[in-house]
């Protein structure tokens, strides 16, 4: 069953009536016709619609208010990326640059990338002795005495990392020093003179 009512204002009269058409079901058909006929709640006589200029003028107002809005949107979001990249890089410089500053050997490898040999060989030697067990402080010293030509230290103290921890880096620095070694003592001519028949 099919109501019908085209004219009935829900709004109180007026410019604001508006056309409604109603699908019910059979039973329901009285009680649709009841409430369609029931007029709402009047309008109070201080009520204005406004005109149709207004309207552009209040959608303008809001555009401003939402493009302002924006704006501090947008504004507010530069302001959080700069601070998150601004921290990101102090996190970056702290993950690197404090471990280089606490590590004991910094100041070793500061010296080597220094070709300064000397200085290195004394703070690698205080370091060892303070911590004779450890395999990388011999390991660095044989490789700051290679890099002096002493390679006889350099041979003793690969040979004595070694003993200690036999990675196969260190392991095989020791063969190139032996190797040099022998190079070395066959190049250079005997000390003593030979004696002639």
């Amino acid at each position: 069953c099919s109501l019908a009512d085209e004219n009935v204002n829900l709004y109180g009269g007026g410019p604001l009536a508006m056309p409604i058409r109603l699908l019910v079901a059979e039973g329901q058909a009285e009680e649709a016709a009841r409430i369609l006929k029931t007029k709402g709640p009047e309008l109070p006589e201080d009520f204005d619609p406004g005109t149709a200029d207004e309207t552009p003028s209040q959608k303008e107002d809001i555009n401003q208010q939402i493009l302002s809005e924006v704006r501090g949107l947008h504004h507010t979001s530069q302001w959080i990326l700069l601070l998150a990249i601004s921290v990101l890089i102090i996190a970056v410089y702290l993950v690197f640059e404090i471990p280089r500053r606490t590590s004991p050997w910094s100041r070793v490898q500061e010296a080597v990338r220094r070709y300064d040999y000397e200085r290195a060989l004394n703070l690698a030697q205080s370091i060892v002795r303070e911590h004779p067990e450890d395999y990388y402080g011999h390991e660095y010293l044989g490789y700051i005495y290679l890099q002096m030509g002493n390679l006889n230290q350099a041979e003793l103290e690969y040979s004595r990392a070694y003993e200690l921890a036999p990675p196969e880096s260190i392991k095989s620095k020791l063969e190139e020093v032996r190797r040099r070694l022998k190079q070395q003592s066959r190049v250079q001519p005997s000390a003593t003179p030979k004696p002639s028949p």
